[in-house]
């Protein structure tokens, strides 16, 4: 298994892959950014055995220094079981100490999502609902925040700190033709 940079020369095929995975949701914005050279972020194809099984991301938030956060992490149907998962969860997870993080985190939804949140607490995260009175959309969209303490480091709760998802939203429907990120669908 290797991971692929998402470039320009890739991204409409990333983002092909994203619809699949995230069918009615954009990760194009989120890709662009990427490609700018002060952005922090990174995204991924994830590829094994000459085919693209999934993509992943990985980020972080300038006023939290110590946490690599996951994104757009999905492996595509014709590929799972076969614990690719895992073994990409894992690059992530050595990335993210590499770089120097202390600790992995990602947010998923906390409704119809039972598969990927056992997925994560069999990966060793850690979940906690997310509720921030600064980011409204999270009431709107039920968010689960999943952490992981990397390198040996104690473990440390997110505790609905802003992760900034109501601005996540926005950029999503910048590519799906909605407005407000709080409005209903």
């Amino acid at each position: 298994m290797n991971l692929e940079r998402i470039t320009e020369n890739n991204i409409d095929y990333a983002v092909s892959i994203q619809a699949e995975l995230f069918p009615g949701e954009s990760a194009r914005a989120n890709y662009e950014e990427s490609l700018e050279n002060s952005s922090d972020y990174e995204y991924f194809l994830i590829c094994h055995d000459g085919t693209c099984a999934g993509i992943i991301g990985i980020y972080r938030y300038p006023e939290d220094p110590d946490s690599a956060w996951l994104g757009w992490f999905g492996i595509r149907k014709s590929c799972r079981r076969k614990h690719l998962g895992t073994a990409a969860i894992r690059l992530f997870e050595d990335m993210a100490a590499a770089r120097g993080y202390r600790f992995a985190r990602l947010y998923t939804d906390a409704v119809n999502n039972d598969a990927a949140i056992a997925f994560y607490k069999a990966n060793g995260y850690l979940g906690e609902p997310y509720l921030n009175v600064q980011d409204p959309v999270c009431m709107k969209y039920k968010t689960l925040i999943f952490s992981k303490p990397l390198a040996g480091n104690e473990m440390v709760f997110w505790n609905s700190r802003n992760i900034h998802l109501t601005e996540q939203i926005a950029k999503q429907r910048k590519y799906s033709g909605h407005r407000d990120p709080a409005s209903p669908d």
